[in-house]
């Protein structure tokens, strides 16, 4: 047995689990937002700075603070 995995960690469960996860992310944030939070760290970092220049390129104000509740 290996101490930092168990034996039920198979690659087959691993797989599945992934896509549990995935499938999570895309009902919960849409299929781009599920895409790029799967991204590496560097392309995950580089698509939300192209979503945030995007964003500013079409006039949308970061200037309130984001209350995270859409009324």
């Amino acid at each position: 047995m290996n101490p930092t995995k168990p034996d039920w960690l198979t690659p087959e469960v691993q797989a599945r689990l992934r896509e549990i996860s995935y499938d999570f992310h895309v009902r919960a944030f849409g299929e781009e937002m599920a895409r790029v939070n799967f991204l590496p760290p560097e392309e995950h970092m580089k698509e939300i700075y192209d979503m945030i220049d995007h964003a500013v390129a079409h006039g949308v104000s970061f200037e309130k603070p984001a209350l995270g509740v859409t009324p």
